[in-house]
């Protein structure tokens, strides 16, 4: 998948990253895009995590 983004919106993602707050612009995109379709009732296909002991 491709995002053409304006400057502002590149240089906003760069900070939040430079803030510590996300470790990659995807990592931004990914929770907004979640954040947006959750109202929605749509959830992420997430598998949950097996913990072995």
């Amino acid at each position: 998948l491709s995002v053409t983004m304006t400057k502002a919106y590149v240089d906003a993602l760069d900070h939040l990253i430079g803030e510590g707050l996300y470790l990659s612009r995807g990592d931004i995109i990914l929770e907004a895009l979640r954040n947006h379709l959750k109202p929605f009732g749509i959830e992420p296909f997430v598998k949950p995590l097996k913990v072995e002991e």
